[in-house]
């Protein structure tokens, strides 16, 4: 769904939302193929987990853009602002078994001499991290002068200075352990030459 507005004084608004999720189902495929697994036990096309996780189908995901423009008439003075709520990455466990562990199980050394195997602990797409709730602002003051126009401009990203996780560690020792965040609040001044 998608909202495009031009308002009376010069407002306008554009934004949507959308839902959709994603599944995916290999479990036939490696049936008749397991040679298309990794010796890690994944589907090497699309990282489709062989075995329990053949077949995924994850939650439903919304996400919300919004943005909107407005010229302050007689001063040109230049309002703007975009915010995105978006949802929160997935959250995976892998447990890297070596062939000891497994042989106590499976009742044998790993096919093809491998070391170890890495172990799916969570169904990929059932735990996702924290939503990203982003405000960015930009003011402006525009100028003109012959054919030239000029745009002095204050960018601010990150308005709410919000910290979510866009990356976690999947790796059993450490799992959960950000790898990465969201750019903390900083701000920019821009200088724009149109002609």
């Amino acid at each position: 769904v998608t909202l495009n507005a031009r308002l009376q004084q010069g407002i306008t608004l554009q934004g949507g939302t959308s839902t959709g999720r994603t599944s995916r189902d290999a479990c036939d495929v490696l049936a008749k193929l397991p040679e298309l697994a990794n010796p890690e036990g994944v589907f090497e096309d699309e990282m489709l987990a062989a075995g329990p996780f053949c077949r995924q189908k994850e939650k439903f995901q919304t996400t919300f853009k919004f943005v909107s423009t407005y010229i302050i008439p007689r001063i040109d003075v230049q309002l703007s602002g975009t915010y995105q709520d978006l949802p929160g990455r997935p959250i995976l466990a892998n447990y890297v078994a070596t062939t000891a562990e497994v042989r106590q199980s499976l009742g044998r050394d790993l096919a093809g001499g491998a070391r170890n195997v890495t172990v799916g602990l969570v169904e990929p797409g059932t735990l996702l991290g924290d939503r990203v709730h982003q405000l960015d602002v930009r003011m402006g003051k525009i100028l003109r002068s012959g054919g030239i126009r000029t745009t002095a401009s204050l960018d601010i990203y990150n308005v709410f200075n919000v910290n979510p996780v866009r990356a976690y560690s999947s790796a059993f020792a450490t799992w959960q352990r950000p790898q990465s965040i969201l750019s903390p609040r900083f701000a920019k001044v821009v200088l724009q030459f149109d002609f």
